[in-house]
C-alpha cells in the first residue's frame, strides 16, 4: 500500500462533499448489516450446517470478537498509510471474506470466517468519521455525523426484515453475498478514485507515535467519548433486555416492543437532524450538556418508577423517549468533539470510541441476564449504573478548547 504524496487536499465543492459522504455512508452500511442481516437465518443454521443452537449463536459472537480486534488494529495503522486506500482495501477484503462465508459447509467453518469478516469490517467503522471531519466546519461535521447516524439507526430495524426476505427467496447465503457485493463495489470505487475522499494526515516517520494509553490520559477526549459510549451502551443494553422484560414481566407483547422501537428511532432521527440547527444557537458544549442531562434525568425517573412497581409500557415509552432525544441532540456533537480532542490521533480516537460502544452493551447485557427475571427494576438499575456516570464525565472532565476542524486549512501530508 503506497504512502500518499505530500500534497494538500484541494477545496471541495458541495457536490464533491456530498459524493464523499455518500461513498462513506454506503461503505459503512455494507459492514453494519453483517449482524442484523443474518439474524433471521440463525435458528435454521444448525439444521443446514450442523452443530447446535449454541454454535449458531457463536455466528454473532465471533463476528463481534473479530470486529473488536480489527478496531484496535485499524486505529493503530490508519495514520501510517493512506487511509483512503486502507479503507478501500479493507472493504475489498471484507467482500472476499463475506463471499467465502456463503460457501461454508459447516457451522464451525462459518464461525472461523466470521472472525475474519468482523476484523476486516472494522476499517469502515474506524476511518469514515475522521474523514468526515476533514470535509466540514464544526457545524457541518455535526450535521453530517447526525444525518449519517440517523440513517444508521434504521439498520437494526430494516436489516432483519431484508434478511428474512433474502432467506425466503435465496437461502441463508444471500445474507453474506449482498454485503460482499456492496463492499466490493464501494472498495473498488475508492481504490480507483481515492481523491473522492479527503486525505487524512500521515504521521511523519520521526514523529512521536500515538498510543491508546495516551488517549486514556487525554481528559478532554474522555469527556466526550466516554460520555457518548456510556449513553449509547446503556441504551443498547436496555434494548437488548427490553423484549423479555416487556413480554414476560410487564404483560406486553412483541408487537408492543416493535412499536416502542419504532417510536424511539423516530425520536432519534428527528432530534439528530435538528442538532445541526441547535448547535448554532446554543453552541456545542451546551448541546452536549443538555443531551446528557436529558438522559440522566430519564435514568433517575426510570429507576424511581421501576422501584415503585410501575408496569405500564406507555409510561415506560414516555420515560425513555428523552433518552433517544438526548442522544440525538448530543450524539453528532459529542462524536465530532471527541475526534477533535484526540487529534492528531483521530483514528485511534474513533477506534477506541467504537470499541467502547461495542463492549459496553455486551458487558451490560451479560450482567443483567442473571437478574432479568426481576423485570424492570433490574433493567432500570443497570441502565442507571451505565448512563449516570456520563453526567459525571460532563461536569468533572475538562472541555476541549482547541480547533475542531481542519476543513478551512490545507492538510499537509508528511
Amino acid at each position: 500500500m503506497s504512502r500518499p504524496d505530500s500534497t494538500a487536499d484541494a477545496p471541495r465543492s458541495d457536490k464533491a462533499r456530498f459524493v464523499a459522504c455518500l461513498v462513506l455512508v454506503i461503505g459503512t452500511l455494507a459492514t453494519m448489516v453483517s449482524i442484523d442481516l443474518v439474524l433471521p437465518a440463525i435458528p435454521m443454521l444448525p439444521s443446514l450446517l450442523g452443530g447446535d443452537a449454541q454454535a449458531a449463536q457463536y455466528v454473532l459472537a465471533t463476528y463481534m470478537g473479530g470486529s473488536s480486534v480489527g478496531l484496535i488494529l485499524f486505529g493503530a495503522i490508519a495514520h501510517r498509510v493512506d487511509a483512503r486506500r486502507l479503507l478501500g482495501w479493507s472493504l475489498v477484503v471484507y467482500a472476499i471474506v463475506s463471499a467465502l462465508a456463503a460457501f461454508a459447509t459447516d457451522i464451525w467453518t462459518l464461525n472461523a470466517i466470521r472472525v475474519l469478516q468482523g476484523a476486516t469490517s472494522a476499517g469502515a467503522a474506524v476511518l469514515p468519521a475522521p474523514m468526515l471531519r476533514q470535509l466540514f466546519t464544526e457545524t457541518g461535521a455535526v450535521r453530517a455525523v447526525s444525518v449519517i447516524g440517523s440513517i444508521q439507526s434504521l439498520v437494526p430495524g430494516l436489516a432483519p426484515l431484508i434478511g428474512a426476505w433474502l432467506l425466503h427467496v435465496s437461502g441463508w447465503q444471500a445474507s453474506f453475498i449482498v454485503p460482499a457485493v456492496i463492499g466490493a463495489a464501494v472498495g473498488l470505487v475508492i481504490l480507483a478514485r481515492p481523491s473522492l475522499l479527503p486525505a487524512m494526515p500521515v504521521r511523519a516517520a520521526d514523529a512521536k507515535p500515538g498510543s491508546y494509553f495516551a488517549l486514556l490520559a487525554n481528559a478532554p477526549y474522555l469527556r466526550y467519548a466516554l460520555s457518548h459510549a456510556l449513553i449509547l451502551g446503556g441504551l443498547i443494553t436496555f434494548v437488548f433486555s427490553a423484549p423479555y422484560v416487556m413480554v414476560e414481566t410487564m404483560g406486553g407483547s412483541v408487537n408492543a416492543f416493535v412499536i416502542f422501537q419504532l417510536l424511539s428511532v423516530a425520536m432519534f432521527v428527528v432530534t439528530s437532524n435538528l442538532a445541526g440547527i441547535f448547535v448554532n444557537r446554543w453552541g456545542p458544549e451546551r448541546l452536549v450538556t443538555i443531551g446528557t442531562l436529558m438522559v440522566g434525568a430519564s435514568a433517575i425517573v426510570l429507576l424511581a418508577y421501576a422501584l415503585a412497581g410501575g408496569s405500564s409500557i406507555v409510561v415506560l415509552l414516555l420515560i425513555m423517549l428523552p433518552v433517544t432525544a438526548g442522544l440525538g441532540l448530543r450524539g453528532g456533537v459529542g462524536f465530532v468533539k471527541s475526534l477533535a480532542a484526540s487529534a492528531p490521533d483521530e483514528a485511534r480516537g474513533s477506534a477506541s470510541l467504537m470499541l467502547a460502544i461495542t463492549l459496553l452493551p455486551t458487558i451490560g447485557t451479560a450482567l443483567v441476564a442473571p437478574f432479568i427475571q426481576y423485570g424492570l427494576p433490574a433493567l432500570a438499575i443497570a441502565f442507571a449504573l451505565i448512563t449516570l456516570p456520563a453526567v459525571a464525565c460532563i461536569y468533572l472532565l475538562p472541555r476541549f478548547e482547541g480547533a475542531t476542524n481542519t476543513s478551512s486549512t490545507a492538510l499537509h501530508l508528511g
